[in-house]
């Protein structure tokens, strides 16, 4: 009996210690998002054939020439339009902290979206020197159209 409850511990053991080992590859494995100081977030962010989203200090924004294809908002039909997307709204950091790996944008009725308010989602995608900001493009990519911050 002691031999059998030394070798299930043995085995309980080595077996925790190999499960712990995986997540933790695993883990190295799966992309980690970039992160911003929320001190750098304000300011004007440009993308392809002249997309422009205004990113203000008091949490408002202005977003215009926005390829839809390029915005998966919480929308059941597209807006309507010429396939560019327009409008203002709020915006905020998605967690309270010092360092934004995302932003909600909240976006009033108007522009692109005469009759009813969105909600959209832009990550980070670097942070360096140049940072560079992406929408998702589709509920099952992470990672989509960007916008590259223009000035300081």
């Amino acid at each position: 009996m002691k031999s059998w409850s030394f070798r299930h511990k043995a085995v309980t053991t080595v077996t925790a210690v190999f499960l712990l080992g995986m997540g933790v590859c695993i883990a190295g494995l799966t992309e980690q998002p970039e992160s911003i100081e929320r001190t750098r977030i304000a300011g004007t962010w440009t993308g392809d054939a002249g997309a422009r989203v205004e990113l203000h200090a008091n949490g408002r924004f202005e977003m215009s020439g926005i390829p839809r294809s390029a915005i998966t908002f919480s929308f059941i039909d597209p807006p309507p339009g010429d396939g560019k997307l327009s409008g203002s709204g709020t915006w905020k950091p998605a967690r309270d902290g010092d360092r934004v790996d995302s932003i909600l944008l909240y976006v009033d009725a108007g522009g692109s979206f005469s009759e009813t308010s969105e909600t959209g989602e832009l990550g980070v995608a670097e942070s360096g020197e140049n940072p560079v900001l992406y929408f998702s493009t589709s509920p099952d990519k992470w990672y989509g159209y960007e916008i590259r911050k223009t000035g300081t």
